[in-house]
């Protein structure tokens, strides 16, 4: 039985890819095409890229949110 340069797994006779790893003759089983000193992505720097950075609060707003809320129930119970 032949097994997978890659991932070591088990392979039928004559296969042409890897059903586990997806490998192959081209691009798998070459010498150096192994992986070894995969970096991963930053979680932190991926979600700033994709939704930006977190923005703070403006005090100014929150202040003015207040009041209209207040406003907005004065109104209401005194009509």
């Amino acid at each position: 039985m032949n097994y997978c340069p890659h991932c070591h797994s088990p392979l039928k006779e004559n296969s042409t890819f890897c059903p586990h790893c997806g490998s192959d003759k081209e691009t798998g089983w070459s010498e150096g095409s192994e992986f070894t000193d995969l970096e991963t992505p930053d979680y932190e720097e991926i979600v700033d890229n994709e939704f930006g950075s977190k923005k703070k609060a403006n005090p100014l707003a929150i202040v003015a949110a207040i009041i209209v809320t207040l406003a907005f129930i004065a109104a209401m119970v005194l009509h």
